[in-house]
């Protein structure tokens, strides 16, 4: 492989300083770097691989994905992968790894059933470097190594618009949800939202009225189960029209609280912008705002929720600079750079996009 190569050929500084002995590793780590950087820009293909080495090192949490592909190139079958150690790990990457190396047998016996319920499940799973794999998402801090999907993986592959909002929205917020969403599938974008309860269940059912467009539903738990169980009918829906379901978990991978931030850096991560319809304060929505914010997408509102008494956190957004959007067209002028902006200050400084005139 090209990094064992290129990492063979630095020559060691001579003398017994720190300094001396420092500049090897030094060089080193640079030569890592430099191969990292590599993997990021020719992204190679994982083909060659069997299922199971790939699901395995998908559970190296631990791990950048592109240093999962680099270990990928050291370790070919089972039974290298079962006698990995972390000192075997450190000294390919050149950095300290802090983590404690998981069971490697329970690894790969967890990741021979992934490969086998994906089998009977009819569901997919694609790595970081598949052309399925949604390119923005791949440029997100923390991406993903692959992506479970059930349904069709082409649907990825349509321009995104994310779609978040409160669980407990106001009739004005199911009713903006509805519209945009499927004015914006009207338009040609697939709708990603997090198929849950009130906003996110609103803009999946309003992309699935246009039936011009697939919509996408992240979801924070395995393929095994639908969140909440109370949208399986929609779940099904999103399937039989074309759209997927999408999750970074394994099977049998448990709720737990903490996987709702986490599948937010998803819905932020995979769009260009990010539409919030309707938040309260403290709303998980504002969390998927801001990550969209830190990875430098757009993120806008809907202004049909303006000043209801669900939507202080999407206000709060509005006042900072948030474009409120009334219609899809206006959703492509933002996605696509074709707008200017026009200052509205009797309307709380809100930014509204306006057409350009040719």
């Amino acid at each position: 492989m090209k990094a064992a190569g290129a990492l063979g050929r630095v020559n060691p500084c001579g003398g017994s300083s720190k300094m001396a002995h420092g500049r090897p590793h030094r060089a080193r780590a640079a030569l890592m770097q430099a191969e990292l950087d590599r993997i990021s820009a020719a992204l190679p293909q994982l083909d060659s691989f069997s299922l199971p080495l790939r699901l395995a090192m998908h559970r190296l949490h631990f791990l950048s994905w592109q240093e999962r592909i680099l270990l990928l190139g050291q370790v070919r079958d089972s039974g290298h992968f079962l006698s990995l150690g972390l000192a075997e790990i450190e000294s390919f990457l050149y950095r300290s790894v802090h983590a404690q190396l998981p069971d490697m047998a329970r690894v790969w016996g967890q990741a021979e059933r992934d490969a086998e319920f994906l089998g009977r499940l009819g569901a997919t799973f694609i790595c970081v470097t598949e052309k399925e794999y949604p390119p923005l998402l791949r440029e997100i801090h923390r991406a993903p190594f692959g992506l479970f999907v059930r349904g069709d993986a082409r649907s990825l592959c349509w321009p995104p618009v994310t779609v978040v909002g409160t669980r407990m929205p106001s009739w004005r917020g199911l009713r903006a949800a509805v519209h945009l969403a499927k004015e914006a599938a009207d338009a040609g974008f697939s709708v990603v939202s997090g198929l849950a309860r009130g906003v996110d269940a609103a803009a999946h059912r309003g992309a699935l009225q246009s039936g011009a467009s697939p919509t996408v539903a992240v979801l924070p738990c395995g393929l095994d189960r639908v969140y909440p169980p109370s949208n399986a009918p929609l779940a099904a829906a999103i399937l039989d029209a074309g759209g997927c379901l999408v999750t970074e978990y394994p099977p049998g991978v448990s709720l737990d609280r903490y996987r709702f931030p986490e599948r937010n850096r998803i819905l932020a991560g995979v769009s260009k912008l990010t539409l919030v319809v309707e938040a309260p304060e403290k709303s998980g929505a504002l969390i998927t705002a801001e990550l969209a914010l830190s990875e430098g997408r757009d993120v806008a509102i809907a202004a049909a929720c303006l000043g209801s008494s669900r939507n202080a956190g999407a206000d709060a957004l509005a006042r900072e600079g948030a474009c409120a959007v009334h219609s899809g067209a206006e959703i492509a002028a933002l996605f696509h750079g074709a707008g200017v902006w026009d200052w509205v200050f009797e309307k709380k400084a809100v930014r509204q996009p306006q057409s350009k005139e040719y």
